[in-house]
């Protein structure tokens, strides 16, 4: 590797939305300046993205702590879009920056994927909360305790770019992220294209033979194109290569992903209609959950209750740090569901007829 190339060690390559950033790193104007190597688990996988698209793999597991640390202590920019709330795998990856730190004398550069489920509520569907959180009110965001959802690994990777710290640390916290992704890696088989909410009620409903709501689905969470999100890291990763002061780190440097918001009722509703329309539920209307029914149907209930939830965010910094700009509105979630709850329901009858 020649002396003047980036070097980048990114997790969940083959994930959604960590596919989606790779495919924009390999597209970028200066990805020959790049030198990219992505932890792979899967050996077919690595090999495609080694012969195909010129990705260095390592294969192998995040709960490899060695092999984690030895990683990240091999590069200056790390971007983490595999895990949110294993403290060991945080751990594993600080300890790599901070032999990183020790080694070249330089602060790497950590971007970590958290999620604006830190800030949920229990509302269960019940009201919409009049709370909305911006990224840019550090204390509001402090107060939030350890036991939050993604809030504990969220501490030490902060605590890492703190007085004494060895890394510039920066959080991006994606809200509801939507859209089919697509691209070569995907074309490849490689990566993901799917979010994981709407596979998970296109499934139960499939299973229920109706669309299923708990309470009135009137919480309300922000969302995000995968494109805009992609985008987000991209323009992150381009200023701090520009101008690292630009980018906020640390205490400061939480980054919220949203372009606008809907109430869960409103994504059911457009889920109801397409799988309606393709005659697989015996109702487009909303059918209530009874007590107990939710979490038969969407994994458990503990995540049951997490998807009818409030959390309400505007993310303001990204836009002023780096003029982050996203394209895609509510109306681009609602009008794309049906083409992608009709690409589910086609997956889910073909492994049923395998």
């Amino acid at each position: 590797m020649s002396s003047n190339k980036v070097s980048i060690f990114l997790t969940g390559a083959t994930g959604y939305i960590g596919g989606s950033v790779l495919q924009r790193l390999l597209a970028h104007p200066n990805a020959s300046n790049f030198d990219i190597t992505a932890l792979v688990r899967n050996a077919e996988k690595a090999k495609v993205l080694e012969s195909q698209f010129g990705v260095k793999t390592v294969l192998g597991s995040l709960q490899d702590s060695d092999q984690l640390t030895q990683l990240v202590a091999g590069v200056h920019i790390t971007i983490n879009t595999a895990e949110c709330d294993d403290v060991e795998v945080i751990t594993a990856i600080l300890r790599g920056l901070k032999q990183r730190r020790e080694k070249t004398g330089n602060l790497p550069h950590f971007i970590h994927t958290s999620g604006t489920g830190e800030f949920i509520d229990d509302a269960r569907g019940e009201f919409a909360s009049e709370t909305v959180y911006s990224d840019l009110d550090i204390p509001t965001i402090e107060a939030f305790p350890p036991s939050a959802p993604h809030r504990s690994v969220d501490l030490l990777v902060v605590a890492a770019d703190g007085e004494d710290g060895y890394a510039r640390t920066h959080i991006i916290m994606p809200s509801v992220v939507y859209g089919v992704a697509t691209g070569p890696l995907v074309d490849a088989g490689v990566m993901n294209p799917h979010t994981i909410i709407i596979p998970i009620f296109v499934r139960g409903a499939l299973r229920r033979g109706s669309v299923g709501v708990l309470g009135k689905g009137a919480s309300r969470w922000g969302n995000v194109h995968i494109d805009d999100l992609a985008d987000l890291y991209v323009r992150m990763l381009d200023t701090i290569l520009e101008d690292s002061e630009k980018v906020s780190h640390g205490r400061e440097g939480y980054f919220f992903a949203d372009n606008g918001e809907l109430s869960m009722r409103e994504v059911l509703e457009a889920i109801a209609d397409a799988l309606f329309a393709l005659g697989r539920v015996s109702t487009r209307e909303l059918v209530p959950y009874g007590p107990g029914e939710a979490g038969q149907y969407l994994v458990n209930e503990v995540l049951a209750g997490f998807m009818f939830t409030n959390s309400r965010t505007k993310g303001e910094r990204a836009r002023r740090d780096f003029g982050w700009a996203p394209k895609h509105t509510v109306q681009d979630f609602l009008d794309g569901l049906r083409e992608e709850v009709e690409l589910l329901v086609a997956k889910e009858d073909a492994k049923a007829g395998a």
